[in-house]
């Protein structure tokens, strides 16, 4: 048995704001109680027995004001509630910080005088390399705070406005360059598909879980070329669903399909790129019928292209239904589904994923339609942090979960997860080839 224990700050955070909540529902309570004191019908009793009125009177505030009533009760549950969020942010300050890192880097600077002198390019081999390691564990250890950072510190106005506003981010934090010239400046093309010699080795199984969907999704951000996936689901009743896995980022330059660094700032800034175009080429090269219920499952770039399609009414209540939305460490705070779609979004986010915080919006306002599941998982490596294969594992970890919020999504994505299963994956382009 491991002596190590596991404090999953998230889960504290999450009862701080129940403890919150709970204050503020108890204020209510009491304020509606003392207010029955000023009852006109207690003042009409007060005229012929104004002893039994005065008696009330004491009662209705003594069970609201007395040191066991609902205010002392309020006052309590928010000192609690406070108390704990001030606990959870020093020891994550404390636990998160990249002590070994930083260890590392001292130990160098300690002994780089006297060996550059022997072995100058191996001295600064070694520096680079224990300063990259640090500066990519404060990455994973800021970025919890980026948001309130931002929201203070960015040079543009602009930007801090939409920050402010929870508006979909429309410039860069710096200059206020509007962040559409990406799009106009590394043009992407109309999109293109076709299909993939290359089969998984889970093609026509059944998924099984939301986990396994995204283990999918991280395999074939894996695969040598930019791929996603369509697989048809045939229930056990004949009723036929639709499953599109979509990868993330894999260049960090400009390539020749939407899955690099341009696509990714498009899919933040505009409705519709070269990687939402190729969905829904993919959808008709795989015969899926207009109005099919759909369930878009994303990692990184490939969870904003999902909400991207499920904000479009063209798409979702056009093109097909998207009934529900699973979107693993990507920026989509700020997006919202169609108008009257229904659409059910899951977004499950690392806050120590520097990428779920690049909308610069902490989370979107829980509904029983719009679910933010977060927690904290810091590798002191950005893309280890950020990998689909850990977000897979955690959502793996929520199957037992009694939270209403998720069993209520799990319960309706149930039907996409068993059945016949036939998959196509299609290779991507931003164009079609010379």
């Amino acid at each position: 048995m491991s002596g190590r224990i596991v404090v999953d700050y998230e889960e504290l955070r999450r009862m701080s704001r129940v403890w919150a909540a709970a204050a503020k529902s108890l204020a209510g309570q009491a304020l509606s109680v003392v207010s029955l004191a000023g009852e006109p019908c207690i003042a009409t009793n007060a005229v012929f027995d104004p002893v039994g009125a005065a008696h009330a009177d004491v009662a209705i505030l003594a069970a609201a004001a007395v040191p066991h009533g609902l205010a002392a009760m309020s006052a309590k549950f928010a000192a609690d509630g406070l108390a704990l969020e001030a606990v959870v942010l020093k020891e994550e300050f404390v636990d998160d910080f990249p002590v070994r890192e930083l260890a590392a880097f001292d130990g160098w600077l300690t002994t780089a005088a006297f060996r550059l002198p022997f072995d100058p390019g191996g001295v600064l081999r070694d520096g680079n390399a224990r300063l990259a390691a640090l500066s990519d564990a404060g990455i994973g250890y800021l970025s919890p705070f980026l948001e309130p950072m931002l929201s203070m510190l960015a040079p543009s106005a602009r930007f801090r406005s939409d920050v402010a506003a929870t508006r979909p981010l429309q410039v860069d934090p710096v200059f206020g360059a509007p962040l559409a010239l990406v799009g106009l400046l590394a043009r992407e093309g109309p999109g293109y598909v076709a299909v993939s010699p290359v089969r998984p080795v889970w093609a026509d199984s059944p998924i099984g879980s939301l986990g396994s969907a995204m283990r999918r999704v991280s395999d074939l951000e894996h695969a040598p070329s930019a791929d996603l996936a369509v697989e048809r689901v045939v229930a056990a009743d004949g009723t036929t669903r639709w499953v599109v896995e979509l990868p993330g980022m894999r260049h960090m330059g400009v390539s020749a399909d939407p899955e690099d660094l341009s696509g990714s700032v498009a899919a933040m800034a505009l409705p519709a790129t070269a990687y939402t175009r190729s969905v829904g080429k993919a959808l008709d090269a795989a015969g899926v019928p207009r109005g099919a219920p759909v369930l878009l499952v994303g990692h990184s770039e490939g969870g904003i292209v999902a909400m991207d399609l499920a904000g479009d009414p063209a798409f979702n209540g056009g093109r097909v239904r998207v009934t529900h939305v699973v979107a693993a460490g990507s920026p989509i705070s700020s997006k919202p589904v169609a108008p009257g779609s229904g659409t059910a979004v899951l977004s499950v986010e690392n806050v120590n994923d520097i990428v779920t915080h690049l909308d610069a919006v902490a989370a979107a306002p829980e509904t029983p339609q719009r679910l933010t599941y977060q927690f904290s998982a810091d590798a002191h490596d950005v893309v280890q942090t950020h990998d689909a294969a850990r977000y897979a594992a955690r959502i793996e970890a929520l199957d037992g979960s009694p939270n209403p919020l998720w069993r209520g999504f799990a319960d309706g994505v149930a039907p996409y997860l068993q059945g016949a299963t036939a998959t196509i994956v299609f290779n991507l382009a931003d164009g079609p080839p010379n």
